[in-house]
């Protein structure tokens, strides 16, 4: 791989476009995005108007969404198992 290629990152439609360099070892913090969502069928999303909240709408839908991502993991898991299960049993 040459040193001169650089990563593509892909953001949402909604993000201000910003060029910067980064280096394998870099972090970022992407709290401006805003939580992830995850969805009844296990895809990912976030909050459009995230960046347009006050703190206290922010801590209530992380209050919210961390609850319900937590019970959409669980029942996508279980589901996933049972899959699983039933292929093994056939």
């Amino acid at each position: 791989m040459s040193s001169q290629a650089k990563p593509l990152l892909a953001l949402p439609a909604n993000a201000e476009e910003t060029v910067q360099q980064v280096g394998i070892d870099d972090t970022y913090k992407l709290k401006e995005l805003g939580p992830v969502v995850v969805n009844e069928d296990g895809t990912l999303s976030r909050i459009n108007n995230w960046k347009d909240m006050t703190d206290i709408e922010k801590a209530n839908v992380n209050r919210i969404l961390l609850k319900r991502n937590r019970q959409r993991l669980e029942r996508l898991k279980a589901a996933a198992a049972e899959e699983k299960q039933d292929e093994h049993s056939s």
